[in-house]
């Protein structure tokens, strides 16, 4: 179970690693949460300590659900690495690299998104959201969450074009993704060794971010200095809590960490 991280005495021995990196989720982790997500922003003082951080040699990769071109946005910060869509596409040193299979994905998501309009899931508060190969259903907004859910996956279960993902469940959102054996963990474990890392600290917030913590874990128990922390908010789940080494609240917390972090590095 993850212990509160109240000091940054625990990470001295990764920040110590060279090359050391950070790894973070943006929604929900370094970004807060919106009702929309086309609303999402990582606010100016938390851009503030990444380029920080860059500038002294951290190599910072951020590993998201969101589509490359969404995720560069929100972001807004220059020389890091991101995995987009769950790892589907990397985009490391200015390289653009998608995982094979997942252009016939993109043509089908478009169909799928076509069948689930169609089935009455342009309810008040249920967003479809189109990302590529991979479509997100977000039921945030909705007046009642819970019944808007089971909406949301009797549809999925009537789409023929939709039951071809493999459906995934985030925070207020169901996600279908592409059937293909890559995740968030897979994505860390390519950024850790395309970007030379010996030590590692892992940030996120949601079910998904487990995948990262597992093969961060993994990699620790091959050599890597590794640490991996929770992002707290009223929907993380037990789960989320059980797979970290410790963890902090909210956006917030993380801008605390960044700024010990940046104080800490020579």
């Amino acid at each position: 179970m993850a212990q509160t991280l109240t000091s940054i005495e625990p990470l001295l021995p990764v920040l110590q690693q060279r090359p050391f990196g950070v790894l973070s989720d943006i929604d929900g982790t370094l970004a807060p949460i919106v009702p929309r997500p086309e609303d999402a922003t990582v606010p100016e003082e938390t851009r503030r300590l990444l380029r920080g951080l860059v500038a002294k040699g951290v190599r910072v990769a951020l590993v998201t659900g969101r589509s490359l071109e969404s995720a560069l946005q929100i972001a807004g910060v220059e020389g890091v690495a991101f995995a987009a869509e769950h790892g589907l596409r990397l985009w490391v040193e200015g390289r653009l690299e998608a995982a094979p299979g997942v252009a016939e994905y993109e043509a089908l998501a478009g169909q799928a998104q076509a069948e689930l309009r169609q089935m009455e899931l342009q309810m008040p508060g249920v967003q479809v959201e189109n990302k590529g190969p991979l479509l997100a259903v977000h039921y945030r907004r909705a007046k009642e969450p819970r019944a808007a859910r089971e909406v949301v996956l009797a549809a999925v279960e009537r789409s023929a074009a939709a039951r071809r993902f493999r459906l995934h469940e985030g925070r207020m959102v169901v996600e279908l993704r592409p059937p293909l054996d890559i995740d968030k963990g897979t994505a860390v474990v390519t950024l850790i060794e395309r970007l030379g890392l010996s030590g590692v600290v892992c940030l996120g917030d949601d079910i998904t971010d487990i995948d990262m913590f597992a093969a961060a874990g993994r990699k620790r128990a091959a050599g890597l200095a590794a640490i991996t922390v929770a992002v707290v908010s009223e929907e993380a789940t037990p789960e989320l809590l059980r797979a970290a080494d410790y963890s902090l609240e909210g956006s917030e917390g993380v801008r605390w960490l960044l700024a010990e972090m940046v104080r800490a590095l020579p």
